[in-house]
């Protein structure tokens, strides 16, 4: 009996602190309009738009969306297929994808804090690595692109 209660007065607090930790972030990533995450906090200053702001929204008759469905096309459908929705189990579908998580991934590429090994297709041809892809992208082009496979359909 004992012991069930220090383990209990050991993981009660801890695991009150840890909800209200958790709960906290959650905040800082609802996207929804409530709370607008800041890119220039999250992302090291190098974004400058907020997800869940009405700049963020791309609208398909804008110049934005056009730019965005421009590079979609060309640089991301070979790995990450037409409309977002990939071909093979290797490459993740990106229609769908949150537009924050899509803009930290990018912006890890870019930092090299996540990195792919150079590959070849299957005509032995080299494949850029999305560090080398994303490293031709600008900041707006991140943002745009990510808002433009957020709302994507993923079937």
């Amino acid at each position: 009996m004992k012991y069930i209660f220090k383990m209990t007065a050991f993981f009660m607090p801890t695991s009150l602190v840890c909800l209200l930790s958790f709960t906290g972030l959650s905040y800082a990533a609802d996207d929804s309009g409530a709370s607008h995450v800041d890119h220039h906090k999250h992302m090291g200053g190098h974004m400058h738009m907020q997800h869940g702001s009405d700049d963020a929204v791309l609208d398909p008759n804008s110049p934005r969306y056009a730019n965005a469905k421009k590079i979609a096309d060309k640089a991301c459908s070979d790995c990450h297929g037409k409309a977002g929705i990939s071909k093979t189990d290797d490459n993740p579908n990106l229609a769908g994808q949150d537009a924050l998580y899509f803009c930290k991934t990018m912006y890890d590429y870019r930092s090299r804090t996540r990195n792919l090994p150079p590959i070849k297709n299957d005509d032995g041809l080299y494949v850029p690595t999305m560090n080398e892809v994303v490293d031709k992208l600008s900041d707006q082009d991140i943002v745009d692109l990510s808002e433009y496979y957020a709302h994507l359909r993923t079937h």
